[in-house]
């Protein structure tokens, strides 16, 4: 039993390793500014659906994830047209800033379950989206920020390249290698003892509470990593578009990223990275038709809460479950007929 599994476990790993190389190495096989661009699209969408999936999976009923992503947004925006600070730093900050923003937030409104939480956290997002909204310095009203500088090319004398970022390989870098880092650390809490807890408090608080589990501690924690990961992907994302408005993180952004999670599957770790690949790339493929991908879109969204209720990856085993029970009525009828 032991060997299967960790052949298992050995093929999954290089399977995993060979695309992340496969991944890296894009830029260099494929030249089209275009498909970089879906890329960086689809890495930081993954990124913010990840970090909103590790939120729901505490049992919290969170409305307000895109209320991260603008506040990493417009921070990284603010720190580099008013102070000049570097790309880099900038992301880092947008994170340390989604980082404080999440336990100001989390330890007042954790404290309440279900519709009265999801009631606070979309209040707090479109509160904050109001003040971006309404304050014209530093954050530019409601035409919003523009003109985020890029940084200035440097040359790599060591590897004889020039980094050009004006094109979109620095940016498909920083975006791979944050969603790499992101995914990274939300596997390693997913498969540990926080992983664990997480789930006791999903299914039974009170139990997990009565065992001496500090259940506050532990939803603060999820909601922090959620908000500093999503806050500096939002940071990337603007400094990549170099054009950040309030309209950009509306709810329909909130909604986008829980049908990713929906269609991938919830319950499993990637489920929001199927979900978000495949409507992200099927949408691009329909962008020159619209009916059909909004059709696609419901139909999917539809299969999903109607026949899927784990996502597409936990196709398989209602397959399985079905074909099981298919056969379990069966097998009685079977047994009749020899006997007689």
């Amino acid at each position: 039993m032991a060997k299967p599994l960790a052949r298992r476990t050995t093929i999954r790993a290089a399977a995993v390793a060979a695309l992340i190389c496969f991944l890296a190495i894009i830029p260099l096989l494929f030249h089209s500014r275009y498909h970089l661009h879906v890329l960086i699209v689809v890495f930081l969408n993954v990124v913010w659906a990840s970090t909103y999936r590790l939120v729901l999976r505490t049992g919290q009923l969170h409305f307000g994830h895109h209320a991260f992503i603008a506040l990493g947004a417009y921070t990284s925006a603010v720190l580099m047209l008013e102070f000049g600070v570097p790309i880099l730093v900038s992301i880092l900050l947008a994170g340390f800033a989604g980082l404080v923003f999440a336990i100001l937030l989390g330890y007042p409104s954790l404290r309440v379950k279900a519709v009265y939480f999801a009631i606070i956290t979309w209040g707090a997002a479109e509160v904050l989206r109001f003040v971006f909204m309404r304050v014209d310095h530093p954050f530019g009203g409601t035409t919003g920020l523009s003109g985020i500088p890029r940084p200035n090319d440097f040359a790599i004398p060591l590897l004889g390249i020039t980094v050009d970022w004006q094109s979109k390989g620095p940016f498909y870098a920083l975006a791979l290698t944050l969603m790499l880092g992101a995914l990274l650390a939300l596997y390693r809490l997913e498969y540990s003892r926080f992983g664990l807890i997480f789930n006791a408090i999903r299914e039974r608080d009170f139990l997990a509470q009565s065992v001496g589990i500090n259940i506050m501690r532990y939803k603060v924690f999820a909601f922090a990593v959620c908000g500093s990961l999503a806050s500096m992907a939002g940071a990337l994302y603007a400094n990549y578009v170099t054009v950040v408005t309030p309209f950009d993180f509306s709810v329909t952004l909130l909604i986008l990223l829980g049908s990713y999670i929906l269609v991938g599957g919830m319950t499993q770790f990637a489920g929001p990275i199927l979900g978000t690949c495949l409507m992200i790339i099927s949408s691009e493929l329909l962008s020159g038709y619209p009916f059909f991908k909004m059709m696609l879109y419901s139909g999917l969204i539809i299969a999903a809460m109607l026949f899927l209720p784990n996502g597409l990856l936990g196709l398989p085993k209602s397959i399985s479950v079905a074909v099981g029970r298919v056969r379990s009525r069966a097998s009685p009828a079977l047994r009749g007929e020899r006997d007689a």
